[in-house]
């Protein structure tokens, strides 16, 4: 099966900073890391990359800022042949002051920079990259009303929309129900619906409740528990593979990413979302966001 659509990411890039801790710090507590990196990252350049690493027709939309972590930014995209004509330079590049756990957890602070100076203009300067695109992805790591306007606009021609609401947030209704596609962890979807979703009956309830509103497909990442894939046809629950995470950091990214790829070549839904549950448990077993990324052969060889 061959690629025959063409994926747009259009969202964050930052310059994750990273701290590896013996434990996540409480309130008022210091604490000294055991190890410190620079990476690439943001929601959307990971997301980017990760499709782009799986074979799949890549360009994304965003902004950096005019100076030395922008230009590291735009390199590792190059690297991986996104297509970054859609992608300006302001300001100062956005960043993220991750810290990471022993058991691999994540606490992560934001500082958003240049993904902040996002406008409706932008969207209307670059519409033709939106116009030759298929599926278009975005999260919320840029101003929402930029969010909003790129959404209605891909709908208004025809593309499909996936949505990851992260970092979680409240959305309007009438928005979420012009999306195609919905990707939120358990955390998210409580923020969306406003119910429990601390069980996986809860979380089936809380995702047929946004079905309802007109959302085509809702899957719901679970970390170790898995996936849930909720369309027309089937709640069907994706288990996780069996890892040992030294890094969740990109796990989601690269299951919405790798989910997205799996889309464009024809799998279906439960396919996909199993294809997306393999390259996730492959990135949390390396550090970093981009660097752990794997290619299409590299999933493809590797055996759990």
């Amino acid at each position: 099966m061959g690629y025959l659509k063409k994926i747009l990411i259009i969202g964050s890039l930052n310059m994750d900073f990273v701290s590896h801790v013996p434990h996540l710090p409480r309130a008022g507590e210091t604490i000294s890391s055991t190890k410190f990196q620079k990476n690439p990252g943001g929601k959307g350049a990971n997301q980017a990359v990760a499709a782009a690493k799986l074979g799949a027709d890549v360009a994304m939309i965003g902004k950096v800022g005019s100076d030395d972590y922008g230009a590291l930014l735009l390199n590792s995209l190059k690297q991986a042949s996104v297509d970054t004509k859609g992608i300006q330079q302001e300001e100062t590049t956005g960043m993220a002051f991750i810290n990471v756990s022993r058991e691999g957890e994540n606490n992560i602070v934001l500082v958003p920079g240049a993904n902040s100076k996002m406008k409706r203009s932008d969207i209307d300067q670059l519409r033709s990259i939106i116009e030759e695109s298929d599926i278009i992805i975005m999260q919320l790591e840029i101003p929402f009303e930029v969010v909003e306007y790129a959404l209605q606009l891909a709908i208004k021609l025809k593309k499909e929309v996936i949505l990851n609401p992260a970092p979680a947030q409240t959305m309007p209704e009438e928005l979420l129900r012009r999306v195609h596609t919905l990707i939120p962890n358990e955390i998210e979807l409580q923020l969306l619906t406003g119910m429990p979703t601390s069980t996986e009956q809860e979380i089936v309830e809380a995702a047929l409740n946004l079905k309802s509103l007109g959302v085509k497909r809702i899957i719901v990442t679970m970390g170790e528990k898995g996936s849930y894939v909720i369309n027309d046809e089937t709640q069907a629950h994706i288990p996780a593979y069996k890892v040992n995470p030294v890094d969740t950091t990109a796990a989601g990214d690269s299951y919405i990413a790798a989910f997205a790829v799996g889309i464009t070549k024809g799998m279906s839904d439960q396919e996909a979302a199993k294809f997306a549950s393999k390259v996730s448990a492959m990135v949390v077993t390396k550090e970093g966001a981009q660097p752990s990324l794997p290619t299409l052969e590299e999933v493809e060889k590797f055996v759990f």
